[in-house]
C-alpha cells in the first residue's frame, strides 16, 4: 500500500492498517487519529506534526521515525520500538507505553504527563525540559538519560534505573523513587522536596544545591558528605530513620 492509497482509505472511513509497511514514507501534518497501526512498520518515516491521537501503535516498529510536534496523546504504544526516534515537543499525554523502547530518543520539551511508561527503556534518552508529571515510570531504565530541568512532579520512578542520569534542575517534588538506582546520578539543584527516597541507591550521586526538605531517605545509600552539599535538609528523614536536626 502506498501513502496515497492509505490516506484515501482513511478518508473513506477505514481505520484498520495493521501490519502496514510505511518505511521511510513522508506524512507531514497528516490526520490519522484513532487508526489501528498495530505491528506496523513506520521506521524512518517523517510524521512531523501528524495527528495520531488515540491510535493503536502497539508492537509497531518506529525506529528513527521523525514525530516532531506530533500528537500521540491517548495512544497505545505498548511494546513498540522507537529507539533513535525524534519526538521533540511531541504530545504523549496519557499514552500507554509499557515496555516501549525509547532508547536514545530525542524528547526535548515533550509532554508525557500521566503517561504509563512502566518498564520502558529510556536509556540515553534526551528529555531536556520534558513534562513527566504524574507519569508512571515504575521499573523503567533511564540510565544515562538527560532529564535536565524536566518536570517530574509526583512521578512514579520506584525501582527505576537512573544510574549516571542527569537530573540537574529537575522538579522531583513528591516523586516516588523507592528502590530506585541513582548511583552516580547528577542532581545538582534538583528539587526533591517531599520525595520518597526510601532504600534508594545514591552512591556517588551529586546532590550539590539540591532541595531535600521533608524527603524520606530511610534506608538510602548516601553519605553525610553528599548530604552536606545539599541546599535544603529541613525535616529530612535520614538513612538511619532519624530526622535531620540542622
Amino acid at each position: 500500500m502506498d501513502i496515497r492509497e492509505l490516506v484515501e482509505q482513511y478518508h473513506a472511513g477505514n481505520r484498520d492498517f495493521r501490519g502496514v509497511d510505511l518505511t521511510g514514507f513522508v506524512l507531514y501534518g497528516v490526520n490519522l487519529s484513532e487508526a489501528n497501526f498495530q505491528r506496523a512498520n513506520l521506521s524512518k518515516a517523517k510524521l512531523i506534526e501528524a495527528n495520531l491521537r488515540g491510535c493503536n501503535l502497539s508492537e509497531s516498529i518506529l525506529i528513527e521515525v521523525n514525530l516532531t510536534h506530533a500528537d500521540l496523546s491517548h495512544s497505545n504504544l505498548n511494546w513498540a520500538k522507537l529507539n533513535g526516534a525524534n519526538l521533540v515537543q511531541a504530545k504523549l499525554m496519557q499514552t500507554n507505553m509499557i515496555e516501549v523502547n525509547l532508547s536514545r530518543t530525542k524528547l526535548y520539551e515533550a509532554d508525557l504527563s500521566e503517561a504509563i511508561l512502566s518498564w520502558a527503556d529510556l536509556s540515553w534518552a534526551k528529555l531536556y525540559e520534558a513534562q513527566l508529571s504524574w507519569a508512571n515510570l515504575n521499573g523503567a531504565n533511564l540510565s544515562r538519560a538527560r532529564l535536565i530541568a524536566a518536570n517530574l512532579n509526583e512521578v512514579d520512578l520506584s525501582e527505576a534505573g537512573l544510574a549516571s542520569a542527569d537530573l540537574s534542575y529537575a522538579d522531583l517534588r513528591e516523586a516516588k523513587l523507592r528502590f530506585a538506582n541513582l548511583e552516580e546520578a547528577i542532581l545538582r539543584r534538583a528539587n526533591l522536596s517531599g520525595t520518597d527516597l526510601r532504600d534508594v541507591n545514591l552512591a556517588e550521586a551529586d546532590l550539590t544545591g539540591a532541595q531535600l526538605n521533608w524527603a524520606n531517605l530511610s534506608g538510602a545509600k548516601v553519605s553525610q558528605d553528599q548530604l552536606d552539599r545539599a541546599a535544603g535538609l529541613e525535616g529530612v528523614i535520614l538513612p538511619d530513620g532519624s530526622i535531620y536536626a540542622g
